[in-house]
């Protein structure tokens, strides 16, 4: 597989000082990029996102719009993405739904939102269940924006615990599951690539003796 030449976005974080969603989403970015792949990393509080507002043109955003367009275009050069959200009020933070919405702007892109893509989830929580609640919602997300989720998820239950001050991993076995998911994307990317490019080469042969 032709990992070296695959990119995978990192997209998540928090407004929260020491995010523990977003030290999660480095760990596995890390492991991504260890696996062979190039990483672009998007923090949302860094990125400062304003309000998705429905109908707005990307010039009418002001300021933000080179912001925005930073943002989508990362995500159109992207083969894998790693979605990394917090839990609130027992469902996905509010800036990273924004952030979701946003994608809107790929809808009439040759291949639409995130199509085809990979999608490695995680979600961090300050209880006991909530986490898994975030998971499911960013799934029906991905699947929304016609993304290939993965099958391995990561959903970490009373986070603060498992973090230092700074949001980092440091329980062994949470690290080595977002190890095993920033992995598995780029694995599953480069398969789908690959079986993408052998389907075309067995069709172009046909549609020539039509």
């Amino acid at each position: 597989m032709r990992n070296e030449r695959l990119n995978v976005v990192g997209v998540g974080g928090t407004l929260r000082e020491g995010s523990t969603s977003l030290g999660a989403l480095e760990r596995a970015l890390r492991a991504a990029g260890d696996a062979g792949a190039e990483t672009e990393f998007l923090d949302l509080r860094g990125l400062g996102l304003p309000m998705y507002v429905p109908g707005r043109a990307l010039d009418e955003y002001g300021e933000s719009a080179a912001d925005i367009g930073r943002f989508l275009e990362a995500l159109r050069r992207a083969d894998a993405v790693l979605i990394s959200t917090a839990t609130y009020h027992g469902t996905l933070a509010g800036v990273t739904k924004n952030a979701l919405d946003f994608m809107q702007f790929l809808a009439r892109d040759e291949r639409p939102y995130l199509e085809g893509r990979v999608v490695g989830l995680i979600a961090t929580a300050g209880g006991d269940q909530s986490a898994l609640n975030a998971i499911g919602a960013l799934t029906h997300a991905a699947h929304a924006l016609r993304g290939v989720v993965a099958p391995v998820t990561v959903a970490v239950p009373r986070a603060r615990r498992l973090a230092d001050a700074e949001g980092n991993t440091t329980d062994e076995r949470l690290g080595a599951r977002l190890d095993q998911l920033g992995r598995l994307v780029v694995d599953l990317a480069a398969r789908l690539g690959y079986d993408a490019e052998t389907e075309e080469r067995q069709l172009a042969p046909a549609a020539g003796r039509r």
